[in-house]
């Protein structure tokens, strides 16, 4: 057998889901993890490649999935439902994100087995055609909000500053400089937190382009453990504070915040009136979720321990920093 053990998946679990799919009869005959993908975000994940020998299928049956292990049997559950009823929807005929399909959820091991997805980066699609692409990116999300989904939580925009209290103290001590600064963008978005939508919307959660791929002129949207029913101007948010780095990051795919912004923005209002209070909900989403993403940048030594010594990422941190607390965000929808 061609396979590199883990602690979270192996034939047993494995053959458990093939006969899920197939039947009883079916065999696992090979299988292998492939080790560039490493255990990281809430759920560890891992790309299994299996050949089978599968009753009424000539010859052997070949598969590639997405294997993710959850702390709770719980978790896994809500996001293997919330896949189902995607799945389930008008979403993708509707212009909205294609997603991974559910194989099958292991409740005892807790792993949710899926379809693996391929397709183009999303910053390398866009600097190669830059207008489709984020044009595609704002159809993508209005369809995703419009969608129905019952099986998720709600975040509120009180858990998001919540979670970014903390991160703001950690960048002062970092940008000893900017102590002062960054104190006054606390205080100013905390009296700002803008109150949850009447009838909130299913979001993705963690919107952005390392969950993002392009394929035949289709978003495919992966990672959906962050899901949640909330203010849809927090994915939207997300999404530009994530573009906003990227440009910093490689401005020869994208030299053009501004107007990058507008493609997305247009797309995604395309066919209906924006509610009125959408563009100041928006900048405020931006603006947290930037100095969130600069805490990563800056701060985070757990998950890249060479945080203190890449010059880039600091470099980007303090770019970024300074437009975070030079903050002329656009209260416009446009």
């Amino acid at each position: 057998m061609d396979a590199l053990a883990t602690p979270h998946t192996d034939g047993t679990a494995l053959t458990a889901a093939l006969q899920t799919v197939h039947g009883a009869g079916a065999r696992l005959e090979r299988w292998s993890v492939d080790p560039r993908f490493t255990p990281h975000g809430r759920g560890r994940v891992m790309l299994c490649d299996l050949d089978a020998r599968v009753a009424g299928v000539p010859g052997v049956l070949h598969c590639q999935w997405l294997c993710k292990w959850y702390d709770s049997e719980a978790e896994g559950a809500r996001v293997a439902g919330v896949l189902v009823e995607l799945a389930a929807s008008d979403c993708s005929a509707r212009g909205g994100p294609e997603v991974s399909g559910v194989v099958a959820y292991d409740r005892a091991r807790r792993l949710l087995f899926l379809t693996y997805e391929a397709g183009e980066s999303l910053s390398t699609a866009i600097g190669h055609d830059a207008r489709t692409v984020l044009t595609g990116v704002g159809r993508a999300l209005a369809a995703l909000h419009a969608t129905r989904v019952t099986r998720s939580v709600t975040r509120s925009p009180l858990d998001v500053f919540e979670d970014l209290r903390r991160r703001l103290g950690e960048l002062s001590v970092r940008f000893p400089g900017d102590a002062t600064a960054l104190r006054r963008a606390a205080l100013a978005l905390e009296c700002e937190v803008p109150p949850l939508p009447t009838r909130p919307s299913f979001l993705h959660g963690d919107f952005g382009p390392s969950n993002l791929l392009w394929r035949n002129g289709t978003i495919v949207a992966l990672d959906f453990d962050k899901c949640a029913h909330g203010d849809p101007a927090l994915d939207v948010g997300n999404f530009l504070a994530q573009l906003r780095r990227m440009i910093v990051r490689t401005p020869e795919n994208l030299p053009d915040f501004p107007w990058a912004r507008a493609c997305v923005l247009d797309a995604y209002q395309h066919g209906g009136a924006p509610e009125p209070d959408f563009g100041r909900r928006l900048a405020w989403y931006e603006r947290a979720i930037l100095l969130r993403k600069i805490h990563r940048l800056a701060c985070n030594s757990a998950r890249h321990p060479d945080t203190d010594r890449n010059p880039q990422r600091q470099t980007v941190a303090r770019r970024l920093l300074s437009d975070a607390l030079s903050w002329r965000g656009p209260t416009a929808t446009a």
